[in-house]
């Protein structure tokens, strides 16, 4: 058995490991002190938002909830982290979980959306009593809360995930399994977290400590190494660059760089990102007016931000945005769900469909050109 000392008033006390009298006290200790999930790593307690405990996962988008996972966080880059609690007394930890878990993810990568995720975040807070706003804002910092969901829904879609299983001892078996998985899986991290707690001979628990299992330096190969959060001076060549990897054409990024050098000439200003991740352009035409467009260009398609320029634009305005982007005919599969006065959104087309008719950079932009200037009837 684990075992750690502390020193106190020139006494050194043996503490020993004590066992959790109930899953459910691990679950809540997760929930109140997420900086656990960091394990040994230099993350902290301020780089997780718990969403929501006990949430519910369908099997398609207009049915009940089939299964409910035990936390569902996401962390600084907006990875969606699910979380599942067994202790090591529960016999399903060597196999079941497994199953379970994938499952979760699976189902819930193809079900949940930035929306969903962002209400059960609400939902949740309120549920447990926290203020929801003060702790989205506390946790973002300057970042803007609607580009930061957005962000949410593109690792979604992406199946940029991370799996963690959680235990007071991680099984031999189930660490196979994990490092396996871990070392397999390109974009979604699979790891198992030992939380452990201690307390002196006779006592209380009074002390925690988690270590993390899976982070393989073959996984962090696979995975393109890790490092942490930080801000990143990227220039547009690392973005065309990056275009041209993700999307395998460089055909594609060329028409990429077209699309710039368009908007460019009409007026636009740039800047660029500061994401640790992936690099990213964000655009703005007619700042500052009555008609204002926001474009983030990604390394896999361009954000339309609507959130952004709602407060700015009247309601009229906003559909003669969305109707001249319509226009464009790539662009119309990612814009279909998009309802009238439904403005409170960033969605994102996707080079894919986008670009994938001849000259749709062109008219992509002589549409968001023409939608940042005064209409006829203004």
């Amino acid at each position: 058995m684990a075992a750690m000392f502390e020193t106190g008033d020139g006494v050194l006390n043996r503490m020993i490991e004590v066992p959790y009298e109930a899953e459910d006290v691990l679950q809540e200790l997760l929930a109140k002190y997420p900086g656990l999930l960091a394990g040994d790593s230099a993350r902290g307690e301020s780089d997780w938002l718990l969403i929501q405990r006990e949430i519910g996962i369908s099997e398609t988008e207009d049915s009940g909830a089939r299964w409910s996972l035990d936390h569902l966080f996401v962390d600084r880059d907006a990875i969606p982290t699910l979380v599942e609690v067994k202790r090591s007394s529960d016999s399903r930890i060597r196999r079941e979980v497994v199953g379970q878990m994938l499952d979760y993810a699976a189902n819930g990568s193809a079900v949940w959306s930035q929306e969903s995720i962002r209400t059960s975040f609400e939902s949740g807070a309120e549920r447990d009593g926290r203020n929801a706003e003060t702790e989205l804002a506390d946790f973002l910092g300057d970042e803007d809360p609607e580009r930061f969901w957005n962000r949410v829904g593109a690792n979604l879609r992406l199946g940029r995930l991370r799996l963690v299983f959680v235990a007071d001892e991680v099984p031999r078996e189930l660490r196979r399994i994990i490092e396996f998985l871990n070392e397999q899986m390109e974009s979604t991290e699979v790891i198992g977290l030992e939380v452990k707690q201690f307390a002196a001979e006779g006592g209380s628990a009074t002390t925690l400590m988690s270590s993390v299992i899976g982070r393989s330096e073959a996984a962090r190969q696979v995975k393109g190494g890790s490092s942490p959060r930080v801000q990143v001076s990227w220039s547009l060549e690392d973005f065309f660059r990056e275009v041209a990897k993700r999307t395998e054409s460089e055909a594609i990024a060329g028409r990429v760089m077209r699309l710039h050098e368009l908007l460019i000439q009409a007026g636009a200003s740039y800047e660029m990102g500061k994401g640790s991740t992936a690099p990213t352009v964000n655009y703005y035409l007619a700042r500052g007016t009555d008609f204002p467009v926001r474009l983030n260009g990604y390394t896999y398609g361009i954000g339309l931000g609507l959130s952004t320029v709602m407060a700015n634009r009247s309601d009229g305005e906003m559909s003669r945005l969305l109707a001249l982007v319509r226009e464009v005919p790539g662009a119309v599969t990612d814009l279909e769900d998009i309802g009238e006065g439904d403005w409170n959104t960033w969605p994102t087309l996707t080079y894919a469909n986008l670009l994938s008719a001849q000259g749709s950079e062109e008219a992509f932009a002589e549409k968001v050109i023409e939608a940042a200037k005064p209409s006829s009837e203004s």
